[in-house]
């Protein structure tokens, strides 16, 4: 298993939908030979934005 760090540019581009950057972050975050590690931040980092969009 790779242990693999998630920055919240990952999670907001595969969210974002269908281009070629949203493409490759879903490959990734579905890779079955990945063990994920994230940090309390990436909360921070990625909540006010949908919060503010109501999403």
């Amino acid at each position: 298993m790779t242990r693999t760090f998630i920055h919240s540019g990952v999670l907001i581009a595969a969210a974002r939908g269908d281009t070629t950057r949203s493409l490759s972050a879903l490959r990734i975050l579905s890779a079955r030979d990945r063990e994920f590690a994230s940090s309390a931040f990436i909360q921070v980092e990625t909540l006010p934005k949908a919060i503010y969009n109501k999403q």
